[in-house]
């Protein structure tokens, strides 16, 4: 099985578990992220955007919400299940399609905006990701990134992560070391397993030729993360979050 497929099995499975138990309050989080999408977006029109990795379709339908059209797209076809369920449970349209991050099937500048969160450490080639993003995106439109620091190796936060796996096993009732034996095999092939830096960021954004790039350090975010997130993420993270926005 090839990197991609592995990938695309291992949310296959976390898919029927993914909204767990992620934020305490799941309309408070939802009125959070609503306030970063739309400084970032930085205008009241109706804009054409493609979210993706969507996953469980959290961005995408708040982007919907906000009255926008909205695709989104993710190799792991049990996560789009649960995002056409969501859309359906929300009464929300959104053009949800299952395809790769890496070779996207739109034609140049069809999006006024491409955007996803926490997912570049799933790549096997995350340069290539980024060009395609920007192909797909207009001229004058957006690449807006959000990602941090992950898998931090130091043996600290391996125990950290250790004790908050204990905790997920306790009060989640599922098998948290089905991520680690699942990525164990296939970690290496993947350039930012433990995450990028805003540098890393701003060079990917920089070698594809997007303009006017901006990082914004995502504190707010951070602050809310630490005190809105169950237990075991509190004590199994402690990831640097930021936001990359490049311009077309």
């Amino acid at each position: 099985m090839d990197v991609k497929s592995s990938v695309g099995l291992y949310w296959d499975r976390r898919s029927q578990t993914y909204d767990r138990n992620v934020y305490k309050s799941q309309s408070a989080a939802e009125h959070f992220w609503k306030s970063i999408l739309k400084t970032e977006i930085g205008t009241e029109k109706n804009l054409n955007i493609l979210d993706v990795g969507t996953g469980t379709g959290f961005l995408a339908l708040l982007f919907a919400e906000l009255g926008h059209k909205v695709t989104g797209i993710d190799i792991s076809k049990g996560m789009l299940e649960k995002s056409r369920y969501n859309a359906e449970r929300l009464s929300l349209t959104v053009n949800f399609m299952h395809g790769d991050a890496e070779n996207l099937p739109f034609d140049d500048r069809s999006f006024d905006i491409v955007m996803n969160r926490y997912l570049l450490w799933t790549l096997p080639d995350p340069k290539t990701a980024v060009n395609e993003w920007s192909r797909v995106v207009k001229s004058g439109g957006k690449l807006i990134l959000i990602d941090g620091r992950w898998h931090d190796p130091a043996i600290h936060m391996r125990l950290r992560r250790f004790l908050g796996s204990i905790i997920v096993f306790l009060t989640e009732k599922r098998n948290p070391g089905m991520f680690t034996s699942h990525y164990a095999t296939i970690k290496d092939q993947l350039p930012f397993f433990n995450g990028i830096t805003p540098n890393g960021v701003v060079d990917l954004f920089t070698e594809v030729g997007l303009k006017k790039i901006t990082v914004n350090n995502l504190e707010k975010l951070r602050a809310f993360e630490t005190k809105n997130r169950p237990l075991s993420y509190k004590i199994a993270n402690k990831p640097y979050l930021f936001l990359a926005l490049g311009e077309k």
